[in-house]
């Protein structure tokens, strides 16, 4: 809890502003990673303690993080639990569209308030805005 507020107190007196991109490439295979990175994309957007962290939070969905909206997984409702929460907290969150096309998930994206993009020009423009790149 100190070491938040002496993060806050710094961030309020320099100034300081930030972006992060979260990527997520881990699938059903390793759902606790994923899980845990949504999650961190949420907590940093809306911080539980009350103070915002940093300015702009997106995500993004790829490689294996696309198949995480496949409502054939045995994960599926929790990922759209955790999609969810993240799409009302006012997180842009995408999926690459080249990967969820061939694999007919397109309109669950979009049903889930997740757009498809195409990557690669994704995280060009979020690089080119200065955002922080986070892999999960």
């Amino acid at each position: 809890m100190v070491l938040v507020k002496i993060i806050i107190q710094y961030r309020h007196e320099s100034g300081m502003s930030g972006k992060i991109l979260f990527m997520i490439i881990s699938g059903h295979k390793d759902i606790n990673k994923a899980r845990w990175g949504l999650r961190m994309a949420l907590n940093v957007f809306t911080h539980p303690y009350g103070e915002k962290l940093i300015d702009e939070v997106r995500v993004l969905l790829f490689c294996d993080g696309v198949k995480l909206v496949d409502p054939s997984s045995k994960h599926y409702s929790m990922v759209k639990e955790w999609i969810i929460d993240l799409v009302e907290a006012g997180v842009e969150v995408v999926s690459c569209v080249s990967i969820a096309e061939p694999f007919g998930l397109v309109e669950v994206n979009e049903s889930l308030g997740v757009e498809c993009v195409h990557a690669s020009a994704y995280v060009a423009q979020c690089v080119s805005e200065g955002f922080t790149t986070i892999t999960f």
